[in-house]
C-alpha cells in the first residue's frame, strides 16, 4: 500500500555528539537579563511583589526592550534541548528525565523558596503584620483570606517558577503528540524547511502578530495556566519551533546570514514600541493603533530572536571554556533563587534610605552573591542537588561504565528520533 509523501527527511533526527555551545551562551544571557529585569521591576509602576518608594517610570522603556522576546527565546532553547535529548532517549525515558529535572525544584520552590516573596507581598500590599512563620503555616494550608478589590491571593503559588511548570507541561504534551501522532513532527519539520531567506524573518513574526491580535486582549498574561491562552500560544509554538527547527544546520546558517538585517529591524521596532509605550502611558489607546502595534510587537519579538541566534552562532559557537561550563550548571539554581533574593533584599534596602545608585548597586551585587553562595553550597550536598535542578553525583562510577550503560539503555527501546524516522517512511 502506498503511503502519502511526508516531505523531506527530518533533519533534526541526524545524530550528533557536538554540544551547541552558542545555545548555552544564549541561555545564560537570557537568564541573566531576566535577573536584571526582575531587579528593575522593583523600581517601575508595574504590579509586582514589592515596590520601591522611589519609582522610576522611564525605566519601563528599558525593561520593555527584552520583555517581548526573552522568554520566547528561552522556550525555543528548551525545545532544542528536548530535541537533542530525544536523539538518545525513548519517549518514556525522556519524560522521566525531564520530570526528575523539573518537578523536584518546582515543588521545593513552591513550598520553601517562594513563600518569602508572598510574605513580603502581603506585608506591603495587604497590611499583614504577623510573623513569617505564622504566615507560612497559612500559606501551606491554602489560606484565601488575603483579598482586595474582589480578588483573593492564591496560596501556595509558584510565582516566577511558572516557567518551569509550563516547560514541564509542554514537554509532556509534545511527547503525547509524538506517541499518538508521530507523523505530525515530520510535517512540522517540512514546514520549517520552507522558512528560508526572508521567510525566516517575516513568517514567524506575522504568526506572532496574528496571535497577539486574536488572543492578547481576551487572555492577558497571568502565568496562571488555565487562563493564559495567549502566552500558551506563543510559548508552545516557540517550544515546538525549537524542537523541530532549531537543531537544523541549514536553518542555523540562515539565522547567521540574517543577523544584521534582523538586528536593524529589531532596533527600529523597539524604537517604535518605546515611543508608543511612553506616549500612551495611562491613556486610552485607539483600536487601530493597537492592531498596528501588534504587528510591530510581533516583528520586534521575532527580530531580536533571529538576531540573537545569528550572532551567537557566528561569535559564540566555539567559545567554550571554564566560565561557560560553570554558568551552564549554575544558571538553573540562580533562576530558582534570584527572585526571592531580590524581593527580600529590596524590601529591606528600601528602609535604609541610601542614595538610589548605591541601593541599586547593592541590590544587584547582593542578589548575585546570594545566588552564588546558594549554588556553591547546594552543589556540595548531594541530597540538595536535585532540589535546585542539579544532577546527583555518582561517585565511583567510571566514564566507561556510564557510556556502556547508556548504550544498553539506547538499545533497549527506540528513541524519539527513531520513532519519528519510522513515521516518515511508513
Amino acid at each position: 500500500m502506498n503511503r502519502p509523501d511526508l516531505g523531506p527527511p527530518l533533519r533534526v533526527a541526524t545524530p550528533t555528539l557536538e554540544r551547541r555551545v552558542d545555545l548555552d551562551w544564549l541561555r545564560i544571557t537570557a537568564f541573566g537579563l531576566l535577573i536584571l529585569f526582575h531587579i528593575g521591576m522593583f523600581y517601575v509602576p508595574w504590579q509586582w511583589e514589592v515596590k520601591s518608594p522611589r519609582l522610576i517610570p522611564a525605566l519601563q522603556i528599558v525593561l520593555e526592550w527584552s520583555a517581548p522576546w526573552r522568554l520566547p527565546l528561552l522556550f525555543i532553547l528548551s525545545g532544542a534541548a528536548t530535541c537533542f535529548m530525544s536523539r538518545r532517549l525513548a519517549p518514556n525515558r525522556l519524560f522521566a528525565a525531564r520530570s526528575r529535572y523539573l518537578l523536584p525544584p518546582l515543588l521545593f520552590a513552591v513550598l520553601i523558596i517562594v513563600p518569602p516573596q508572598t510574605y513580603f507581598k502581603v506585608v506591603e500590599q495587604y497590611g499583614y503584620s504577623d510573623s513569617y512563620w505564622r504566615f507560612w503555616l497559612r500559606y501551606l494550608t491554602f489560606d484565601r483570606s488575603f483579598c482586595r478589590d474582589g480578588h483573593c491571593l492564591l496560596m501556595p503559588n509558584w510565582n516566577h517558577m511558572w516557567f518551569i511548570a509550563y516547560l514541564w507541561i509542554y514537554t509532556a504534551l509534545l511527547l503525547c503528540i509524538l506517541h499518538v501522532a508521530p507523523r505530525i513532527v515530520p510535517r512540522l519539520a517540512a514546514l520549517s524547511h520552507a522558512l528560508v531567506g526572508w521567510r525566516l524573518l517575516v513568517v514567524p513574526a506575522l504568526v506572532l502578530a496574528t496571535g497577539r491580535i486574536a488572543l492578547a486582549h481576551f487572555f492577558p498574561e497571568t502565568h496562571g495556566l488555565l487562563d493564559d491562552w495567549y502566552l500558551h500560544f506563543v510559548f508552545f509554538l516557540c517550544f515546538l519551533f525549537g524542537f523541530v527547527a532549531l537543531p537544523d544546520g541549514a536553518l542555523t546558517k540562515d539565522f547567521d546570514r540574517l543577523r544584521w538585517v534582523a538586528l536593524a529591524a529589531a532596533i527600529i521596532c523597539y524604537a517604535i514600541r518605546a515611543t508608543y509605550t511612553w506616549h500612551y502611558r495611562g491613556q486610552p489607546i485607539p483600536i487601530e493603533v493597537k492592531v498596528a502595534m501588534a504587528f510591530v510587537y510581533g516583528f520586534d519579538q521575532w527580530s531580536w530572536i533571529v538576531a540573537a541566534l545569528g550572532f551567537a552562532h557566528r561569535h559564540l559557537a566555539r567559545r567554550s571554556g571554564v566560565a561557560r561550563q560553570y554558568l551552564t550548571e549554575a544558571v538553573f539554581p540562580y533562576y530558582i533563587i534570584h527572585q526571592t533574593a531580590i524581593v527580600v533584599m529590596a524590601h529591606e534596602l528600601a528602609h535604609w534610605s541610601l542614595p538610589l545608585w548605591c541601593e541599586v548597586t547593592l541590590l544587584v551585587v547582593a542578589t548575585l552573591g546570594v545566588c552564588a553562595l546558594t549554588f556553591e553550597l547546594v552543589r556540595r550536598v548531594d541530597w540538595l542537588r536535585p532540589l535546585l535542578g542539579l544532577k546527583t553525583k555518582e561517585p565511583g562510577v567510571s566514564l566507561g561504565f556510564v557510556r556502556w550503560r547508556a548504550r544498553v539503555a539506547e538499545g533497549s527501546t527506540a528513541s524519539v528520533a527513531e520513532l519519528v524516522s519510522k513515521a516518515q517512511h511508513h
